[in-house]
């Protein structure tokens, strides 16, 4: 049975008292970080890293009534040449080698104490490590910082967390006082290590940093690379308006150099987006995109997908028959390719806007059509389903004879199937009282 001989899409559905209209929505997984860190408005952040200066503290916390700061400089390193840590000479690189094999042997042996259950032992080495880990430049820095914060993190050692989180204060202040060009690489690799040591919204500012300076130097690929950064720590945060500001800027780049299958990969991201953000045209538009993207392809399945998608968004709007038009279209192109899976999909949500408009008679129609697609792809269970929800219309129309009969054949289903016999027999139970009461 083809639906559009039963529902023309001039038909306005009779609208009944007004309900709230289920909206499209895609589940994600959110991810709980902790949430401690410094704005960079707070620290007069201009776009830049370098490599710091390694410094000893004057002042250890202890004196301030603190704990010391496990990453800041203060007695000697055998490990640092005494010229070097006074700051009268730089390494050579023979000892920059010399230094770099021996803090990757520390890494190792904090590896190992972890291994070992020794987790304090174990970032006590991995402190020493970090403290001496500056005199090989920030990015070294960073990066092991990133590697250990990652340990910390998994470890779920918060103290070790906080005064990394420090340590990378200072690395931003050092850096944006004393250089003049930004280093961008070492600008992401600065945003980068917030992140994985849970401070998401100063990394969201740097990477905003980033983006600013490559704007101005026309370095359209780090700007690419600064908003996929950015569009993925939004998302993880929760942050739909940073990470929609994010991927529409990224679908542009990818349209202006004609990379198509990338703007479409953009445009994906931004559907989920706009549906988080219930922002029901947002969405429209970019499925529409997407639906001539993929009819190019004759790709039915993903075309009736957005299809069914949009008219949920129509819905949404109050604008049933619209949405109507979308749910038709998409049960059309599924029939015809044989694709009774999002035929039924497409029959269910059609058969869901007529009952919120209360167009009871449309309704059963579109669950008539269904039965006969259920029994086409030979889905019992669908079939039990769409006999549940004709019953359900049926009682609340006072046909209590006809939906006596749909929930008996949808009994005798969930008898084969093992499923729902205690709820079918209930519903029997109420219609035989309905019938009762008439007589």
């Amino acid at each position: 049975m083809v639906l559009s001989h039963l529902l023309p899409t001039g038909q306005w559905p009779r609208r009944g008292s007004q309900v709230s209209l289920q909206l499209f929505t895609v589940s994600a997984h959110a991810l709980a970080w902790l949430t401690l860190g410094v704005g960079l408005a707070g620290l007069g952040v201009k776009p830049a890293v370098a490599q710091a200066e390694p410094q000893p503290q004057s002042q250890p916390q202890s004196q301030r009534g603190l704990p010391d700061n496990p990453l800041t400089l203060t007695d000697p390193d055998p490990l640092i040449p005494e010229a070097v840590w006074a700051g009268e000479a730089a390494l050579t690189e023979s000892q920059r080698r010399t230094l770099g094999v021996a803090l990757d042997d520390l890494a190792r042996q904090a590896e190992a104490a972890l291994s070992e259950g020794n987790v304090t032992e174990a970032f006590e080495v991995w402190n020493r490590e970090l403290r001496l880990r500056r005199f090989l430049g920030s990015r070294a820095e960073l990066a092991a910082l990133q590697r250990v914060g990652a340990i910390a993190w998994e470890q779920q050692q918060f103290y070790q967390l906080q005064v990394m989180r420090e340590r990378l204060r200072e690395i931003q202040i050092q850096s944006l006082d004393e250089v003049e060009t930004p280093d961008l690489e070492a600008l992401l690799a600065l945003a980068q290590t917030y992140e994985t040591v849970g401070a998401r919204s100063v990394a969201l500012e740097v990477y905003e940093a980033v983006l600013e300076v490559a704007r101005s130097r026309g370095d359209e690929a780090t700007q690419e690379l600064s908003w996929q950064r950015l569009g993925e720590t939004a998302l993880q945060d929760l942050d739909y308006e940073t990470a929609a500001e994010a991927y529409e800027s990224l679908r542009e780049l990818a349209r202006r150099r004609g990379d198509r299958e990338e703007e479409v990969r953009y445009l994906t991201e931004l559907a989920y987006i706009y549906d988080r953000l219930t922002d029901y045209e947002g969405a429209i538009a970019v499925k529409q995109e997407l639906i001539a993207y993929y009819a190019g392809f004759n790709d039915t399945a993903r075309v009736t997908a957005l299809k069914i998608a949009i008219g949920q968004d129509l819905a949404a709007l109050e604008r049933p028959n619209e949405a109507i038009a979308q749910y038709q279209e998409a049960y059309r192109l599924s029939w015809e390719a044989l694709q009774f899976y999002r035929a039924q999909e497409a029959l269910t949500v059609l058969g869901q806007l007529y009952e919120r408009y209360q167009d009871w008679e449309a309704a059963l129609q579109v669950y008539q059509a269904q039965i006969e697609t259920h029994e086409m792809a030979r889905n019992r269970y669908g079939l039990m389903m769409t006999y549940d929800r004709m019953g359900q219309v049926q009682q609340q129309q006072g046909n209590y004879r006809q939906a006596l009969t749909s929930f008996n054949r949808a009994l005798e289903l969930a008898q084969d199937l093992g499923n729902r016999q205690a709820y079918f027999q209930s519903h029997i139970e109420t219609v035989n009282r309905a019938l009762s009461g008439m007589n």
